[in-house]
């Protein structure tokens, strides 16, 4: 998982630097995406890795307790959520552009009472980027974690497109306690398209989030998530994701994360 920024061609160098072939585009907000559309095609045809997705970030966006969270992030402050439309709208046409045959996002998080009108409006709108993202022949996918795989099965089901699918995530499950990982994997696994190899710790006060940690430190049960991953008969891209701001750190985590999952996935046959 690694963003797009002004330079392409640093940023996959760095990519293939790793020994990489494939992984998730992250878009951020102030990325001009006609600006740099060009540069981005000649990066990808020097460099030729797979990106399987093309991942929405917003401005405004704020991750720093529940609460604020629940304020700012994806579509559920209607203040943010026409904004937030045309701006995916537009990464699914700059992805289409790369050959991506998916857009994803953090909605945010899904009421858990069906009859609220943010829970209806939240429908609509996923409705409306299912149906953006279908012709520009992507599917449109959903992060886990600010809600329970209780919830988010039974959203995709009430939205009812066939491309709508889920990126899981089993530290979000963590950070945000919304549920045990294993179990929820289970149970999305009929709409999981791409996981994230991420890792974290529990929050340690209510109203908090957790804290995201090196790959393999925190309280993902890494070999089991991919046991589990084998057992639903997941093929897919692992995409590591870490989130530590420090460049030098991050860079050193990713590669002990990826080291670790080479071994894990030995020990079990993946």
């Amino acid at each position: 998982m690694f963003w797009a920024y002004q330079d392409a061609q640093s940023d996959l160098q760095g990519v293939h630097d790793l020994g990489l072939r494939l992984g998730q585009l992250g878009v951020p907000p102030e990325l001009d995406c006609d600006a740099v559309l060009d540069q981005w095609k000649s990066g990808l045809k020097k460099f030729d890795p797979a990106l399987i997705s093309a991942v929405c970030s917003y401005a405004g966006e704020d991750y720093g307790s529940l609460e604020i969270v629940h304020k700012t992030v994806g579509f559920t402050a209607p203040e943010f959520s026409a904004e937030r439309v045309l701006r995916t709208q537009k990464v699914s046409d700059f992805a289409r552009a790369l050959d991506i045959g998916a857009v994803s996002c953090h909605i945010g998080c899904i009421p858990r009472e069906p009859s609220k009108l943010a829970y209806q409006d939240l429908l609509d709108l996923t409705r409306v980027l299912c149906e953006y993202c279908g012709k520009n022949q992507q599917n449109f996918v959903l992060e886990t974690g600010q809600e329970s795989a209780e919830v988010l099965i039974a959203f995709i089901e009430r939205v009812n497109r066939p491309n709508l699918k889920v990126n899981f995530d089993p530290a979000n499950m963590i950070m945000y306690h919304s549920g045990d990982p294993l179990a929820a994997l289970k149970l999305l696994a009929a709409h999981v398209i791409s996981v994230h190899c991420k890792d974290a710790y529990s929050p340690e006060t209510d109203g908090q989030l957790g804290s995201e940690c090196l790959l393999g430190d925190g309280e993902v049960n890494l070999p089991a998530f991919l046991q589990a991953l084998k057992g639903i008969g997941y093929r897919g891209a692992l995409c590591v994701e870490r989130e530590e701001v420090d460049p030098g750190k991050r860079l050193a985590d990713i590669k002990t994360g990826i080291m670790r999952l080479k071994q894990w996935k030995a020990e079990i046959g993946l």
